[in-house]
């Protein structure tokens, strides 16, 4: 496996993943008529626009590489200094189901704490949907805090609760094993 940053070519692999990971996690909570017919499109779209067609300077991201098999299998996406008060925004972490609890989505935050550096003094953070039990678990054992509630923005015609993750200090993820 390898970590690489995320490049323009990884748009259609990226959406692939983010569609499936979606398809996985969230199940039961978005409409199934959007998770099997209309997400593969929406995160083309999606994706083509962060990458090609307006991309943001502020915006940086990392792959994970199955080099064996030739697929990225894990991804994360993020705002540098997105919010005044929040800091930098981890807009997408995601990893292929097949690929979960092995660490990957550890090492996706870890590359982002690098990227970011040691004079970064904003803190870093990312939603969560309130349902969605195993990432908060995973994001509550790397020492997330959960901040506030809202409401996400609309995917498949649903708005759903959501939870506000923050590390104020993005070096301690440097420091977990």
């Amino acid at each position: 496996m390898r970590l690489r940053a995320l490049a323009p070519a990884d748009a259609p692999a990226v959406a692939l993943l983010h569609a499936t990971s979606w398809r996985s996690a969230y199940r039961g909570m978005l409409p199934d008529s959007f998770l099997d017919h209309d997400v593969v499109a929406d995160r083309q779209t999606v994706w083509q626009a962060r990458l090609h067609t307006d991309p943001s300077s502020a915006a940086f991201g990392h792959v994970v590489e199955d080099t064996a098999a030739g697929q990225l299998i894990a991804f994360t996406y993020a705002l540098r200094g997105h919010d005044p008060v929040w800091g930098t925004l981890v807009d997408n972490l995601h990893v292929h189901p097949d690929h979960k609890g092995q660490g990957l989505g550890r090492q996706l935050l870890q590359a982002v704490a690098r990227t970011l550096g040691p004079e970064h003094q904003q803190p870093l953070h990312l939603w969560v949907l309130d349902a969605n039990e195993p990432a908060k678990r995973f994001y509550a054992r790397v020492g997330a805090e959960f901040a506030e509630r809202s409401l996400s923005a609309h995917f498949g015609g649903v708005q759903l609760p959501e939870w506000r993750c923050v590390w104020r200090d993005p070096a301690q993820l440097l420091a977990l094993g």
